[in-house]
């Protein structure tokens, strides 16, 4: 049986029996860097880094796959055009990873950084790449699955990394041998 309740004002929800809530809370990547970014913020010195032996093994070369250099792998793809402009990204990311070498914290968000492009180039790139789509197709989904989810992850992105900074961190990813372009 139901009744009327005319003339109330109702705030929240209107349940008419039992009502169960379940919230869960996940922190995710993002939620990571921005704990990271208020240290950061906070000049917080005594923080001390519990990832950067990962940023090491993004910045060494990798012996256990691809190990043929960024130039190689642009032209096995046919991505000539690109050579030069993936070679200054390179460059830039090499930089940006530098500029932040004393600082644990941004090695954290570079690392973090770095391990989204890698495993999200890796899932949901490399199987197109695999299958032989079209480099329109694949370049549409490193904008739409990598660089893009890379930049959203950021939030506040208080280390101002750019669209053309996570490009450059593929390339650089890729002339360390931990990406491709080509099949293989």
């Amino acid at each position: 049986m139901f009744t009327s309740q005319n003339g109330n004002l109702v705030q929240g929800d209107l349940v008419a029996g039992d009502k169960e809530v379940n919230n869960y809370f996940v922190q995710s990547n993002g939620t990571a860097i921005v704990s990271l970014y208020s240290r950061l913020r906070s000049g917080d010195q005594a923080y001390k880094s519990k990832i950067s032996e990962q940023l090491q093994h993004y910045c060494n070369e990798s012996t256990d796959g691809d190990v043929r250099g960024l130039e190689v792998k642009l032209h096995a793809s046919n991505r000539q055009d690109m050579l030069r402009i993936a070679a200054r990204l390179k460059q830039d990311a090499t930089m940006l990873i530098m500029k932040y070498q004393t600082s644990p914290i941004a090695q954290d968000i570079l690392t973090l950084v770095l391990s989204k492009i890698y495993s999200d180039f890796l899932l949901q790139v490399t199987p197109s790449i695999e299958e032989g789509a079209s480099r329109s197709y694949i370049d549409n989904l490193i904008v739409e699955k990598v660089i893009n989810p890379a930049i959203v992850m950021l939030g506040e992105n208080d280390l101002m990394i750019t669209d053309a900074d996570v490009l450059g961190l593929l390339y650089y990813l890729g002339g360390n041998c931990h990406v491709r372009w080509d099949k293989c």
